[in-house]
């Protein structure tokens, strides 16, 4: 190898090793902890989830033992959360059985139910909470509690 060769190889690697070093990419992942507090639902597959008041926006609550309960448009649900790495999905889950008289709720909740059920590649970024299945996408935001 000559020394021109040598001396251009040198170069590229610094350079290679100097502008690794300016790549800072976020915290990639989360802790089961993490997950521990209310989420509403805010969007479906990207879009907007809209509620006309008085009704309850879906929601869902993960305590410490990592068991959930929610509102999933039209009724109450419960059940057992299953994490393995970077997957989730909600196990046992069980409901109350209320009438959805409103086709858009009674959509929602089918949606958002059979969603849990499934794995979902989950995702925690800036206080959003994405589980992706096959099917859909579901976006969780941190639940606002009023102060007193």
């Amino acid at each position: 190898m000559t020394f021109f060769a040598k001396q251009r190889l040198t170069l590229l690697l610094l350079c290679l090793f100097t502008l690794s070093g300016c790549d800072q990419q976020a915290k990639v992942g989360f802790t089961a902890d993490d997950l521990k507090q209310s989420w509403v639902l805010t969007k479906i597959d990207g879009k907007d989830v809209h509620i006309a008041e008085p009704r309850i926006t879906p929601n869902m609550a993960i305590d410490a033992e990592l068991k959930v309960a929610g509102f999933s448009g039209c009724n109450r649900f419960f059940g057992q959360i299953e994490l393995k790495e970077n997957n989730f999905r909600v196990t046992g889950l069980a409901s109350t059985k209320m009438a959805c008289i409103q086709d858009d709720q009674a959509t929602m909740e089918s949606l958002m139910t059979t969603s849990l059920q499934q794995w979902n590649t989950v995702a925690l970024e800036n206080n959003t909470l994405t589980l992706t299945s096959e099917q859909h996408i579901l976006t969780f935001m941190p639940e606002d509690i009023p102060s007193e």
